[in-house]
């Protein structure tokens, strides 16, 4: 009897799936994970991740940081104020000539109509704060009059109670 040779089909690679990866998941179910088993498997994974992440950092070069400072309509280096509605970034010059134009953001086509100069909030680098205290109160300020400007949304009573007794 002649042998047929084995053929690549897709239930074959997922058979060596099944054997590889779900059935050992399956018995370390069944018999329960340890903490210490859990413990070292996480200190692995943490370990190879955190070399990834290492690399990547590595890989940002001094052009790539001051090409995410730069403002995404002039593309110069200037501080940048960052749209609340948003979050796009740009230079304030930018935001004034464009809001005399248009009363949407330039990137998402987001409406503005409602947004303020005092409502932006403003891209500061670390090595502008001079007193963390006095901009973390500012910041705070600054998102509780935000958020008092948000219109107040209340839902409707879609289901009435209902009271027998009552007709």
């Amino acid at each position: 009897m002649d042998r047929l040779p084995p053929c690549r089909s897709p239930w074959t690679s997922a058979n060596t799936h099944l054997q590889a990866i779900i059935y050992p998941s399956l018995l370390q179910l069944q018999r329960g994970v340890t903490d210490t088993e859990d413990k070292k498997q996480k200190a692995v994974y943490m370990e190879r991740y955190r070399r990834r992440d290492d690399e990547e950092q590595r890989q940002y070069t001094d052009a790539d940081i001051e090409r995410e400072e730069e403002c995404g309509i002039c593309m110069e280096t200037n501080s940048k104020i960052v749209l609340p509605n948003c979050n796009h970034a740009m230079c304030l010059k930018c935001y004034r000539e464009w809001r005399t134009r248009s009363q949407s953001c330039p990137f998402c086509r987001d409406s503005l109509k409602r947004v303020n100069s005092g409502d932006l909030w403003v891209y500061m680098d670390s090595r502008d704060i001079i007193d963390s205290a006095t901009v973390t109160r500012e910041n705070l300020r600054r998102l509780f009059l935000y958020i008092d400007k948000l219109p107040l949304i209340i839902p409707d009573n879609l289901f009435d109670p209902y009271d027998s007794h009552l007709r």
